[in-house]
């Protein structure tokens, strides 16, 4: 686990901004789903610095894995060729679009027609995103995390957190009442649903794979086992978090329990996300 620690900046990086990316999911159904008030669409727009914020975290946390931060801009050299560059370039149209969309918004001049397509949109990219933050990791050099569950579970997580993010953001602008009709609850309850089966799935499915290897340095059964404090914590936090979700979702005290979905999300994402990178074996396999 010693390892994974070592890995912490990019183990928040593909926490947090996954989880704000997600966020925009969350958004476009309270905009499409929920009967929001001309005030409580204010309020969201108003609340969007959050997951701005977060996905600006998560990139502070992803240089600081760099030697130099300053090494950040030639990565793009290799756009088309390398898994972390077509990482960066799909962050960085994420991020643009992004910023674009809030600072639109927030200047109150933003038709309902433009604000649906914007939205969607920006959600959309922001899924593709978070696969490609998994997509990353798929090199063969690696064939512990060469599996197309990497990207389904970062993927999975970014729904699931970022579901948690909107029901909260939804409970602190005042849109609670909102949520008494059946098509935006079972939006976000969908989504905290469909990201808690395919996070926790490909989190499995990984594990499995990477269980099943082993090296003549190490054994991947041996480094799953070592992980398993930290892989229970990350199930059952993240199962709490989608139905601390779900409850929120239905407009019960959905500031409180929103906010504490986020915290278990977080805390269960990181969790896995750090059980991961400490399964992290290297050819030459026996």
């Amino acid at each position: 686990m010693e390892a994974a620690l070592s890995e912490m900046p990019l183990a928040l990086f593909s926490t947090v901004a996954p989880m704000g990316a997600g966020s925009f999911a969350a958004l476009a159904a309270l905009f499409l789903a929920a009967g929001l008030t001309d005030d409580q669409r204010r309020a969201l727009d108003r609340l969007t610095a959050l997951p701005v914020a977060l996905v600006a975290v998560g990139f502070a946390a992803a240089t600081l894995h760099l030697a130099s931060p300053g090494r950040a801009v030639g990565v793009l050299a290799g756009v088309g060729s390398s898994p972390l560059s077509n990482e960066v370039a799909a962050g960085i149209v994420f991020g643009v679009l992004m910023v674009a969309y809030w600072a639109w918004a927030l200047s109150g001049r933003m038709a309902e027609g433009a604000r649906v397509a914007l939205v969607t949109a920006t959600a959309a990219l922001g899924i593709v995103f978070a696969l490609f933050i998994g997509m990353a990791y798929l090199v063969s050099t690696i064939p512990s995390w060469d599996t197309l569950a990497t990207p389904v579970s970062v993927a999975g997580f970014a729904l699931l957190g970022g579901a948690a993010v909107g029901t909260f953001m939804a409970g602190v602008g005042g849109c609670a009442p909102a949520l008494a009709a059946r098509a935006p609850r079972l939006a976000l309850g969908v989504l905290a649903a469909a990201g808690l089966v395919l996070g926790l799935g490909g989190a499995a499915a990984q594990l499995t794979g990477a269980a099943a290897l082993a090296s003549p340095l190490a054994s991947g059964a041996e480094q799953v086992a070592s992980v398993a404090g930290a892989v229970v914590v990350g199930v059952v936090c993240s199962v709490a978090a989608a139905v601390a979700t779900v409850v929120a979702a239905s407009g019960r005290r959905t500031t409180w329990v929103g906010g504490g979905a986020v915290v278990l999300a977080f805390v269960g994402i990181l969790a896995l996300r750090l059980a991961f990178y400490a399964t992290e074996l290297s050819v030459g396999l026996a």
